[in-house]
This record gives structure tokens, C-alpha cells and sequence, in this order.
């Protein structure tokens, strides 16, 4: 019995080499995702450094439509982060461990913080989450005086997810997903929901690019539903495919193949509308392009690297260098502790106030 134990362990351990073995790199990312090093938060958000407005609610969209408001003590303005958490869109709140360690760092430094809730995906499709954390901008400008904080120094962060949604609301114009008013907003008066930088960590750019970018880097299937399983989870009961179909309510199971093939013919003519990619495309110039800064992990499972890659090879060609820097992370994986190192904060610091002064 035991011998028999010992075969099929190794027939089990043969077929994952099997799967892996073609590619070390997807052996050696695969482990790394196991673990990484961890940064010990407490159990409170409470702060004595300055004024601090939790849930603070910046339209009535929905009753998730809130944000958490951190503004060090200070005689002068100070610049401003907004904080756009990830979670695949149906996942996380404005209290996710990564805008935590993001505001319990920067808001001791000079910065005021304001980390957003919005709308997932289980509430409502693309594109309620962009229009709400462009709604939070303005609302932010509009109350800026009362806070105390810069409005004409506003910096958007975002991870994952959040990635997505900053930089697609760094590059869309006042015009474009503006349908959630905030809360005291005068439409005589219109404000402004213009970023002067974006730090877009590790977001997913283009749904429709993935599998093909996991094939390129020869990621096999079962390790990236192994690394997703959370989101997989999440969608199981919706109907929906993917978290794509989710977020976009794209019910592709029931389209026919003839409608499935002039869908992709449709987004490939249109360069896909609800990616950022295409505002970029649309809007941004050299001249009027906020600064941008791009960090991803090359140990990423959950958004290939090669995604940010192409983002910033567009942006770098639009706007040019100077308005864009890159950096890509050996052996981080997705949401890494060690991006939230205080060395690594300490980088983006003095990226920052570069920008800002």
C-alpha cells in the first residue's frame, strides 16, 4: 500500500513537472507567488498626525460612493494622493491592506491622502467605477480649500485594478464619465477632474491582450486559474465567463459564433472604448499629458507584465520620455508587500515631490 502511495505521488509529481517543466521561468514564478515578505499592519486606521474623515460620502450614487481623507497638520496646502484600491473589480474597499500601506506611509510625509471607495462590479457594470472615482476628483477640488490640501497637486494611485481605473480617469477628458454629480456640485460652476501625475501599479490595460500576453510568457493555464482562484470564485454564480464579461456585462456564453466574431472585429475597428489605451489614444498629447509612473512585477500571475510593457511603449511614443518612467520589478509578484517597502516608498516620495515642486 505504501509502495503503491509512492507511485501515484509520483505520477502526480511528474505530471505538474510535466506542465511547469517546459518553461523554468513559469517554475520559478509559480513558487515565488507562494510567498513573498510581509509588512505588519495594525488592527486601526486611527492617526494623530493630523485630520482624519473616514467614510466621508462624495456622491449619492450609491451608498459604497464614500472615501477615507487623511490631511497632515500643516500651515501651507499640501499635495494630494488619491488612492484607488484593486480587487479585479469585485473585490477590496478603500481600506484594502495596499491603500493602506500606501496612506500610513505618505500622509506621515507631507501628502494628504484620500483613499476612494466606488462601485464593483456585483453593484454595477463599467462604467459606474470610473465615473465614481472621477466624481471623488472633483468632489476632492471642489472641497480642497475646506480640507486643506493643494487642488492644483493632485497625484491618482492604483493597483490592479485600481491601476486600470487611474489611468483611465488620469486620461479621459472633463467631458468623458462625468454622469455622477458629487455631492454639492453646481453644474454652473463645472470643476475640473484633472490629475497632474499617475502611479498606475501593475493594472490590467487591455482585457482582450491577456491570453495572449500568458502565452507569450509561456504561463500554462492551470497555474494562472491557480493564481486567480479568487476571482474565479467570485463569478462562479454571475452567469458571466470571466471577470471581464462581469465588469463589462458582456454575456458572452449566450452569443452566437457569427456575434462573438463581429464583437472582436467591433473592438479591434473601435480600439476597445472602455480601455485605457484608447483615452490615451484620444486625448493625451505631449503638452498636455499628466506625468505618469508605471510599476509591475515580472513575477506577476494576475496581470502579465507585458501589459504595462505596452502601456508604457504607447504613452512613451504619445507623450514622450519625459513625461513617463518605467520600472519593472524582478521577482515581484502581483500586489507584492515589497513595492510598500519603506524603500521603495521612499523612491516614490522623491518622484513626487520632484513632480510637485
Amino acid at each position: 500500500m505504501k509502495k503503491k502511495g509512492f507511485i501515484i505521488g509520483g505520477i502526480c509529481l511528474a505530471a505538474i513537472v510535466g506542465i511547469l517543466g517546459y518553461n523554468h521561468e513559469a517554475v520559478r514564478v509559480v513558487f515565488h507567488n507562494v510567498y513573498s515578505p510581509s509588512v505588519k499592519l495594525d488592527d486601526s486606521s486611527k492617526w494623530n498626525g493630523g485630520k482624519a474623515y473616514e467614510k466621508l460620502p462624495y456622491s449619492e450614487a450609491s451608498e459604497n460612493d464614500y472615501l477615507d481623507l487623511y490631511v497632515p497638520d500643516s500651515e501651507e496646502p499640501m499635495p494630494l494622493i488619491i488612492l484607488v484600491h484593486g480587487g479585479g473589480f469585485v473585490y477590496n474597499d478603500s481600506q484594502s491592506r495596499q491603500a493602506q500601506l500606501m496612506y500610513r506611509y505618505f500622509r506621515n510625509h507631507g501628502y494628504a491622502c484620500a483613499s476612494v471607495n466606488y462601485r464593483l462590479a456585483q453593484e454595477a457594470a463599467f462604467p459606474a467605477g470610473v465615473e465614481d472615482v472621477k466624481s471623488a476628483i472633483r468632489f476632492l477640488r471642489a472641497n480642497a480649500e475646506k480640507y486643506g490640501y493643494d487642488p492644483e497637486r493632485f497625484a491618482i494611485w492604483g493597483e490592479s485594478a485600481g491601476g486600470y481605473l487611474s489611468v483611465i480617469c488620469g486620461a479621459s477628458n472633463d467631458e468623458e464619465f462625468n454622469s455622477v454629480p458629487f455631492i454639492g456640485e453646481d453644474k454652473n460652476h463645472p470643476v475640473s477632474s484633472e490629475v497632474q501625475v499617475i502611479l498606475d501599479y501593475y493594472g490590467c490595460m487591455e482585457f482582450g491582450t491577456m491570453e495572449d500576453d500568458y502565452r507569450e510568457l509561456r504561463i500554462p493555464k492551470i497555474v494562472r486559474w491557480a493564481a486567480s482562484l479568487w476571482l474565479q470564485g467570485a463569478i462562479k454564480d454571475t452567469g458571466y465567463e470571466d471577470v471581464e464579461s462581469y465588469w463589462m456585462r458582456k454575456d458572452v456564453k449566450t452569443l452566437t459564433e457569427d456575434e462573438k466574431n463581429k464583437d472582436k472585429k467591433k473592438d479591434k475597428k473601435e480600439k476597445n472604448n472602455y480601455s485605457p489605451l484608447y483615452y490615451i489614444e484620444k486625448n493625451l498629447t505631449e503638452k498636455n499629458s499628466p506625468d505618469i509612473l508605471i510599476w509591475h512585477g515580472d513575477a506577476d500571475l494576475d496581470v502579465p507584465y507585458l501589459q504595462s510593457e505596452r502601456l508604457n511603449a504607447l504613452l512613451t511614443r504619445i507623450v514622450g520620455t519625459d513625461k513617463v518612467e518605467f520600472k519593472l520589478f524582478h521577482n515581484y509578484k502581483h500586489a507584492a508587500d515589497q513595492l510598500y517597502s519603506d524603500e521603495n516608498l521612499g523612491i516614490l516620495k522623491e518622484y513626487l515631490d520632484e513632480k510637485f515642486a
